[in-house]
């Protein structure tokens, strides 16, 4: 179909996303065309087909999605990034969506802007550039990255630490003052909860690998953890579950108040289900 070609399909790490807006470039260029008239002259079949796609209620199908990049005369790699963009959209296990997600990365990483905006996405990928970006503005000028990495559990080579800053600073992260020292800057990571939420998974999991391996460096006066394991209901489980997500709040809240920190912290909840007795994870 003419002139969605318009409508660049990696801009989106959301399949529905281009679907809604390819749809509404159809009925817009086709005036008083109808989702039906669309959907027929697209191929695919099925009562309200779009509607139950676009409001979530069923996946799009491998299957329909062919039919629907050969309606739309994508060429190859417009073809190939539109379904891999319905494989991630769709896949539950979470390592399989973190390789379909560096895919649809690598096929944007061809077009200069579309490479720049992802370039942000590596900001969960080391577990030490967050931590340094925290620790830049406590410095005062001419720290050398040598220093700086000692500074860190556990410590970081120089190497290391330079890669990081240039890239805080490239991605504006971190402003580099006229006086030597660093002010912190929060550039908007706009992303969709499931390309989020494939980041900040192998982040957490690094992270508690950190913690478990400088757990005996680290003494009393510089940790604090506990656990306690008791049985609760699901409402009880939910109920804490808001209870944690205020608290971090809190904690956020403390620290933006604080008005001469001098360490960078690290805080990890871990509120997880280990036995069901009865419900869903024992119906047969």
């Amino acid at each position: 179909m003419g002139g969605v070609s318009k409508i660049s399909v990696y801009s989106y790490f959301d399949y529905r996303e281009y679907l809604r807006d390819m749809l509404n470039f159809l009925m817009n260029q086709s005036k008083g065309s109808s989702l039906r008239a669309i959907q027929a002259e697209l191929g695919v079949k099925g009562s309200a087909f779009f509607t139950r796609i676009l409001d979530g209620s069923r996946p799009l199908s491998l299957e329909n999605a062919k039919v629907l990049v050969s309606s739309l005369q994508m060429e190859e790699a417009e073809r190939e990034y539109f379904l891999t963009l319905v494989k991630f959209g769709n896949e539950k296990n979470v390592d399989k969506r973190e390789i379909y997600l560096k895919k649809l990365i690598g096929a944007r990483s061809q077009n200069d802007s579309y490479a720049l905006q992802d370039s942000t996405l590596d900001f969960f990928s080391k577990w030490y550039i967050p931590v340094i970006r925290d620790l830049l503005p406590l410095l005062p000028a001419g720290v050398s990255s040598t220093k700086i990495g000692r500074m860190l559990t556990p410590p970081l080579k120089s190497v290391q630490v330079e890669n990081a800053i240039e890239y805080l600073t490239q991605n504006k992260f971190v402003a580099l003052k006229e006086d030597g020292t660093y002010d912190i800057v929060d550039p908007i990571i706009s992303t969709p909860p499931r390309v989020k939420s494939t980041l900040l998974r192998k982040y957490h999991k690094k992270n508690l690998e950190i913690n478990s391996e400088v757990y005996d460096e680290l003494t009393s006066a510089n940790r604090s953890i506990s656990s306690v394991t008791c049985s609760m209901s699901k409402e009880a489980f939910e109920k804490i579950r808001v209870e944690i997500a205020q608290f971090r709040d809190k904690v956020l809240a403390i620290a933006r108040e604080d008005s001469n920190p001098d360490r960078v912290c690290h805080l990890g909840i871990q509120f997880l289900t280990r036995a069901v007795a009865k419900g869903e994870n024992n119906e047969k």
